[in-house]
């Protein structure tokens, strides 16, 4: 029944009217986003996975039980007062987990039907592809959403000072999970046409890439670097290293560059110069996220930093779907091209990366309240 529930939660944002031309259709819309909310937390909420092939719920649980039995943990210190937070009302891991889905997912609903040109093709996207791995890590799911907003701000907001936000933002990401401190990078970026630095920046980075790989994928001097670094996490992370695996990450990230890209010039046709500026802007940030391949080529659990900017992109995407001055024949074949992309990602993610038995089957038939 899951999947049943899956596929209505995607049907639904689909087909559902972009152009509200009353008020009629905005209450149909609210509707719409309220029953996916409502889907989409009981497909998180209700998810189990007794497979032994994925490690990351069990030790979530096992961490919680830690925590409220006085014990230290190796966790971020935001997810660690989190737990303990949690620990004063309740001793059941899976409540205390459904709790944090449920408001992290409110969050997150919140900023796509703020930020989003068309929350539903947003959440549509989200539901295929995001919603499965967030099911199953969660600490990454809380971080990712903290970040998710922080860059909404960035990206969209007129605030004065939202550099500062979205760095707040990241701070707190990064007390959920410490790989998100990579992401201040983006404060590098800007959504001025004239500027260069992210293209000479990218091209930096792929040919640091060549060195890594004519050196065989190991960082020059990454080894007598570590020596002084006192994580052990960092430190294991940062000295292993991939064979042709990072290909993957790399052609998912390249598909974003182009994706947006195309979106960028498309969108240039248009007379909407603040739209043009922030499709500019998110172009930017991914042309930045180049400088993670050299991390790609070290350990392959670091492609979650292309599959992070996702979300973003999606609003972009949005932007296209929703845009007047785009012909509907070009809308028709960019949707057709983003939708294949999600595709990629879900069968070199969770088919050909990752085994079947491991997430994706359990998404679908181990979950407590579609097993019926």
């Amino acid at each position: 029944m899951a999947i049943l529930f899956y596929g209505i939660s995607i049907l639904m944002n689909v087909f559902a009217s972009k152009n509200l031309r009353n008020n009629l259709e905005k209450k149909t819309n609210n509707v719409i986003i309220f029953l996916s909310f409502i889907i989409i937390f009981l497909l998180m909420s209700g998810y189990r996975n007794t497979s032994g092939l994925s490690n990351d719920l069990s030790n979530n649980e096992l961490e919680y039980n830690n925590i409220i039995n006085g014990l230290n943990s190796n966790y971020e210190i935001g997810y660690i007062l989190l737990m303990k937070a949690g620990g004063v009302f309740t001793q059941d891991f899976y409540i205390f987990r459904n709790v944090v889905i449920g408001i992290f997912l409110f969050f997150l609903f919140w900023a796509i039907r703020k930020w989003a040109p068309s929350p539903h093709y947003v959440i549509a996207l989200f539901s295929s592809y995001l919603i499965i791995l967030s099911s199953e890590q969660l600490r990454y799911f809380l971080a990712f959403v903290i970040f998710a907003i922080g860059l909404f701000i960035l990206v969209y907001s007129n605030f004065k000072h939202k550099k500062i936000i979205f760095s707040c933002f990241l701070v707190l990401a990064t007390t959920m999970h410490l790989s998100f401190v990579i992401y201040f990078i983006f404060l590098l970026s800007n959504n001025s046409v004239k500027s260069k630095k992210e293209k000479i920046i990218a091209t930096a980075a792929l040919l640091f890439c060549l060195i890594i790989f004519l050196n065989n994928n190991q960082i020059p001097g990454l080894s007598q670097l570590l020596k002084s670094v006192d994580n052990y996490k960092v430190v294991v992370y940062m000295s292993q290293s991939t064979n042709y695996g990072f290909l993957y990450p790399f052609v998912f990230q390249l598909s974003s560059i182009l994706l947006t890209l195309w979106a960028l010039k498309l969108y240039r046709k248009s007379n909407d110069n603040e739209g043009t500026q922030i499709l500019e802007h998110v172009y930017k940030l991914n042309l930045l996220a180049v400088l993670f391949f050299p991390l790609f080529m070290l350990q392959l659990t670091f492609y979650r930093l292309a599959r992070n900017m996702l979300i973003v992109n999606y609003l972009v995407f949005s932007q296209i779907r929703t845009s007047k001055n785009i012909s509907l024949k070009n809308r028709k074949i960019f949707a057709f091209v983003v939708w294949n992309s999600v595709i990629l990602w879900i069968v070199v993610d969770l088919i050909i990366k990752t085994p079947v038995k491991a997430l994706l089957i359990p998404f679908f038939t181990e979950n407590i309240y579609f097993n019926f």
